[in-house]
């Protein structure tokens, strides 16, 4: 009997689903002007895609540095590209909202300020991941936001301000000033030197994992409660655990604290 190897096969999977997720962020930018919640659900499925790969590599033992390096490549289309073109639809929208005379033809300095700072987060995305992968492995964790969250969070955040029939929630973040803050914010956030938890699982006992079950349990929560609209609040309750995370790490490593 002739056997037939899988081996080949099994060592592209990983690369087909990143592609998957490329073509996922390519379809969110032609989509962002035309119907942003629609882009916003692209990114997420894109992001559905990039945990899938790293799944899929991990499962099947499909690690290369191929498949990293195109990983990477697909990140920056899929959380920093697709999340940089909503953003600058928002802003743009916030702008005549807010100024009904408003034009892209007479465009002051501080408005086109405004719109060139939609684009921040794929600079500091294409940053992030080229420090990443130079960067040594052996960790787990990761050294500033991860960017599939910051650009989840913007193509979430545009879903909700884009189908959200609340006028008050749309009265406090839907301006220029409020979607300009938070690209800024997402940006720095996703280069700073801050420690940030994986929520990776290599097992699923408590011992090792109490601060992934600490951030999942209520996510999932407030994901059943709320849908799409709690993803915001989710990426929130994330760089808020890492932080005090980091914080109770540094006192302790600090010798003088008692």
């Amino acid at each position: 009997m002739v056997k037939i190897s899988f081996s080949p096969v099994k060592k592209i999977i990983p690369s087909i689903l990143t592609m998957f997720n490329l073509l996922s962020g390519c379809m969110a930018i032609l989509m962002s002007f035309r119907d942003p919640a629609l882009a916003g659900l692209l990114i997420l499925l894109a992001g559905i895609f990039d945990f899938a790969d790293g799944f899929a590599a991990r499962l099947l033992d499909a690690y290369s540095e191929f498949g990293k390096e195109l990983d990477s490549l697909a990140d920056i289309i899929s959380f920093g590209a697709a999340p940089s073109f909503i953003l600058f639809h928002l802003i743009s929208t916030s702008l005549v909202m807010s100024a009904p005379l408003h034009s892209h033809e007479s465009l002051s300095v501080t408005h086109t300020l405004m719109l060139a700072s939609a684009f921040l987060p794929v600079v500091f995305a294409a940053i992030r991941l080229a420090k990443y992968n130079i960067s040594p492995g052996g960790s787990d964790d990761f050294s500033g936001l991860p960017s599939p969250a910051a650009g989840i969070f913007i193509a979430s955040a545009g879903y909700v301000l884009v189908t959200s029939e609340l006028i008050r929630v749309r009265e406090l973040f839907f301006n220029p000033a409020t979607l300009v803050s938070t690209g800024i914010i997402l940006s720095v956030l996703m280069v700073i030197p801050l420690r940030m938890f994986s929520i990776k699982f290599r097992h699923f006992r408590l011992a090792g994992n109490r601060v992934r079950y600490l951030f999942l349990l209520p996510s999932l929560v407030l994901f059943i409660w709320w849908g799409i609209a709690a993803i915001p609040l989710i990426t929130g309750w994330y760089i808020l655990l890492s932080v005090i995370i980091a914080i109770a790490c540094r006192k302790q490593a600090d010798p003088g604290h008692t």
